[in-house]
């Protein structure tokens, strides 16, 4: 049986569920499919949200931004004021940066639960195979085969959108352009509870990092990202994740315990150069709205799930074009989407030696590496490429 639903979302993550939120609260007929049987599990996420006021910070031409970051206090674990970078060799550089650590399944179950009570339609262990030109959705579930048929689809289904690939080559990810992640959440760590670290290194995580995340109460997310284009070796991503526990951070997780693993792929090529066609929009991790210099897609996760929600009532009203999605989110933070990419292209010309990654790091200093973690350029992009590659020269 066909189902006829105004809207149909793909992905019940923070993206998703702020589209159908905001549409369900007009009427619209919303129907929200996600192929895990429960919300927000398993976590796939440093759980990481930077406050509001880091966010004005970091997207200072965004007006919705700050307010979508807002996390109330019941969804809070643990508090962070500041980030310590970690160099190859073991140098710290270390700033001031305020950000919430959140029980990520339960502040997504809470934004689900915001949008069925908005009215909106969950299928859960419900997984989208086929999208037909006409928006026809085949569905596959434990029980049975079901199609949705919807006036719009909106793609928040990840890197791997079956939405986006539904649509053509131009809006697939490249897979150079995919970090693979490996998280380890451990309890009995000796950690400092208000700095979150990234550690940098070819052996640690080769062209991503590594993190520590303290979630508070002895507990702490240990992980890393990299990109299999810039690694020199093919082992295994877990074969990395335990050198980094066991070995690098020996000493403050000893007699630390995993409580649980999980994986993810981050898209670290910056957004896609169309996320919007006649019928579809692209939101989140799908349309490539992650900050590419440090991984981050939360804040632009929300912000890009309003716009898309706020364009798809105009355009279900008034008939406002689709392409406003783009317009808007482009807007407000597409110029620092651009700048995080920029800025990870120019650490990929130093990140494949730790050598020059530890100089870099060391002459850069503080007052150069925060910006960057900040998607921002502390140098013009031309001038910052040729003077890690002249760097570069004098080693090799």
């Amino acid at each position: 049986m066909t189902q006829p639903y105004d809207v149909a979302i793909v992905g019940a993550g923070p993206a998703g569920s702020t589209v159908a939120k905001v549409v369900s609260e007009q009427g619209f007929q919303t129907v929200v499919i996600d192929r895990r049987s429960t919300v927000g599990l398993p976590v796939q996420c440093g759980e990481l949200i930077p406050t509001s006021s880091e966010v004005r910070n970091l997207f200072p031409r965004s007006k919705r931004m700050p307010k979508v970051v807002h996390v109330q206090s019941e969804f809070i674990t643990n508090k962070t004021h500041s980030i310590r970078l970690v160099s190859p060799n073991g140098s710290p550089y270390e700033f001031p940066f305020e950000a919430n650590i959140v029980n990520r399944a339960k502040y997504d179950q809470h934004l689900a639960n915001l949008a069925r009570d908005a009215g909106a339609e969950l299928q859960l262990g419900s997984t989208v195979t086929e999208r037909s030109l006409n928006n026809e959705l085949s569905i596959k579930s434990k029980h049975e085969g079901d199609t949705v048929r919807a006036r719009l689809v909106v793609g928040a289904d990840g890197a791997h959108s079956i939405i986006a690939r539904s649509l053509g080559g131009h809006f697939i990810h490249s897979e150079n352009d995919l970090s693979p992640s490996l998280q380890y959440v451990m309890d009995g760590a000796d950690v400092d509870s208000s700095v979150v670290e990234m550690y940098f290194g070819g052996r640690i995580a080769p062209g991503g990092y590594a993190w520590v995340i303290p979630k508070g109460e002895d507990l702490v997310n240990v992980g890393f990202g990299m990109r299999r284009s810039i690694a020199k070796d093919d082992a295994p991503l877990r074969t990395y994740l335990d050198r980094f526990v066991f070995k690098t951070l020996a000493s403050s997780l000893k007699g630390a315990k995993i409580l649980s693993r999980v994986g993810a792929i981050i898209p670290v090529g910056g957004p896609l150069e169309k996320t919007w066609s006649k019928n579809v929009l692209l939101i989140g991790d799908a349309a490539g709205h992650v900050m590419a210099s440090n991984g981050g897609g939360i804040p632009t996760a929300l912000c890009g799930g309003m716009i898309a929600g706020d364009v798809i009532l105009g355009h279900l009203k008034e008939e406002t074009p689709l392409s406003e999605y783009e317009e808007q989110w482009r807007a407000e933070f597409g110029l620092e989407l651009q700048t995080a990419l920029r800025v990870l292209r120019v650490a990929d010309t130093v990140m494949p030696s730790d050598a020059i990654t530890d100089i870099c790091m060391r002459l850069a200093g503080v007052r150069f590496l925060e910006p960057m973690i900040r998607c921002r350029l502390p140098l013009p992009v031309d001038l910052a490429s040729k003077t890690m590659v002249k760097i570069l020269n004098q080693f090799i």
